[in-house]
């Protein structure tokens, strides 16, 4: 299943920034690894054999069709599939005891390792080889460079959208004398800018920049035709005396090593780590789990030195999406809960696998900052919360607040999470609880309600669209494995969710391995 199959799978209803942040953010939990219950796995006569190791295994057997580096080509591929497939090896090993499934996750572990930008030689947008995976196709800013008729660079251009902005076309139209038309398309969005009768003199009323650019432009570009103030591209740049030649091309993406993906990564491999450090029995597996853990610092060293900041409140803090100006349409804002929330996952691990302060600090400062901003529901104890937070749910910006070089203009837009962002997000509470800080067992139930009263119908049959318990939204029954970690300290929600899972026409192996690791554990905690 591709990228937008699997955004298909999921129904999102989208718009806006909200489209965006799942198109880039979440292709959640088994969005991408969906079939039905006679898919790949073959057909399922029971529900035993539904949440079994074998259903499990032929699953597995069914994505192992190529190894990783023959068909990861971007970092987003790594984050959204491979990790998820490192995830599943660690789920079953806890469920099986099986060591095979650490081999695996070995192997495969170290080539993602070898797959990161320095240890390949590659540079970002930057010019820096960072210790971290770049992304390079739909969800970066693009830019091109329009040239004369003698090559010399004419009129820089630079994406203004929050997607899919290397699908949109810049052609120029020459006109009579210095005059030119440029005409900006976007299949994917089914938009066309024509911008006739342009001039290159700052001083007549059809310069190129007064009719192009648009200061308020907006983070999504609609469907239309339109003849004034481009939603797809702003001019950066213009060379006096260039008069661009006849030419058409498509906008490049800047490639940018992108923090969100750091603890999405790197998260099953220190689990890789835990599991096997505490089992002497697993000890020729350890140095493999030294060179985890010794990547995972190199990686963070480089992001908490550039991209960590404290507050906005006491005790509070969070990663930057990019520094200002990089290639991330909203550089130098802070990243959304679901990648906050795997940033806290790994940095626990870290903490707990080497003693260093600095990983528990900044996991202490993530939670008060999602703590903090949780809204309690007391008629039914549960909670909600944002995907985002301020400045996007509160103010938004303008050009003259200088916040965001890349997106100058936002409304601020707010509300419920979905269900997919939010079966992330929880793994934030989970990891904390479990350390002891952040939330206590009253708040832990307010979780647990949060599941089994507004996710889930009383029939265990529909998922709502977001985690407010509004609306329903079926398809997102695929990510409710990532709300297992719930579990641990109320019961209940693996009930819940084993039952939903079995009266679900579809699976996914990333779920059924979830529920397999989630049987074991309560089977002790019984």
């Amino acid at each position: 299943m591709n990228t937008n199959d699997s955004i298909a799978a999921h129904g999102w209803r989208l718009c806006g920034l909200s489209r965006f942040c799942a198109l880039l953010f979440v292709l959640v939990s088994g969005a991408a690894f969906v079939t039905t219950a006679e898919g790949q796995g073959g057909k399922i006569t029971s529900d035993k054999e539904k949440i079994s190791v074998e259903r499990a295994d032929k699953l597995l057997e069914a994505r192992r069709d190529k190894h990783p580096r023959e068909k990861v080509r971007d970092a987003a591929d790594l984050a959204w599939g491979e990790s998820y497939i490192l995830r599943v090896l660690a789920d079953l090993f806890e469920a099986t005891g099986d060591r095979k499934y650490l081999d695996e996750l070995a192997s495969r572990g170290e080539w993602v390792i070898s797959s990161r930008d320095d240890r390949r030689g590659i540079k970002d947008g930057s010019g820096e080889s960072r210790p971290a995976w770049s992304m390079s196709r739909d969800f970066v800013t693009a830019e091109y460079t329009l040239t004369d008729a003698a090559g010399n660079p004419a009129i820089e251009l630079r994406s203004t959208t929050y997607d899919y902005n290397n699908s949109t076309k810049a052609e120029v139209i020459p006109g009579e004398g210095s005059r030119f038309t440029l005409l900006v398309t976007n299949d994917r969005k089914k938009r066309t800018e024509t911008f006739s009768d342009l001039s290159l003199d700052p001083s007549d009323e059809r310069y190129v920049e007064k009719i192009v650019n648009d200061p308020a432009a907006p983070p999504n570009a609609k469907p239309g035709n339109v003849t004034e103030k481009s939603h797809l591209l702003r001019v950066t740049k213009v060379h006096p005396g260039r008069r661009p030649a006849a030419q058409a091309a498509l906008l490049t993406p800047i490639p940018l090593a992108f923090v969100g993906y750091v603890g999405l990564i790197y998260e099953p491999l220190m689990r890789f780590a835990e599991l096997t450090k505490k089992d002497t029995s697993l000890k020729d597996l350890w140095p493999v789990a030294d060179r985890f853990i010794q990547a995972a610092e190199e990686s963070y060293k480089d992001a908490s030195s550039r991209l960590w900041r404290d507050g906005p409140g006491k005790d509070e803090g969070y990663y930057l999406c990019s520094e200002k100006g990089e290639s991330f349409p909203w550089d130098n804002i802070g990243l959304p809960y679901n990648f906050i929330a795997w940033h806290v996952c790994t940095e626990l691990a870290l903490y707990r696998l080497t003693g260093k302060q600095g990983y528990l600090e900044r996991s202490k400062r993530m939670v008060s900052h999602f703590k903090n901003r949780l809204r309690y529901h007391a008629e039914n104890d549960t909670y909600s919360w944002d995907y985002w937070y301020e400045p996007v749910t509160t103010t938004g910006w303008s050009p003259a607040d200088n916040i965001s070089e890349n997106m100058r203009f936002l409304k601020p837009f707010g509300g419920p999470e979905s269900i997919s962002y939010g079966s992330i997000t929880v793994n934030l509470v989970a990891a904390a609880s479990r350390m002891g800080f952040g939330f206590d067992e009253k708040e832990m139930t307010r979780f647990a309600n949060t599941l089994l009263k507004n996710v889930l119908n009383p029939e265990r049959t529909v998922t709502r669209a977001n985690i407010a318990g509004k609306g329903e939204d079926p398809a997102q029954i695929s990510s409710l494995d990532g709300f297992l970690c719930l579990s641990e300290k109320a019961p209940e929600v693996y009930k819940a969710i084993r039952e939903t899972y079995l009266k679900w026409e579809g699976e996914t192996l990333p779920f059924c391995a979830g529920l397999l690791r989630w049987e074991r554990t309560m089977s002790r905690v019984r």
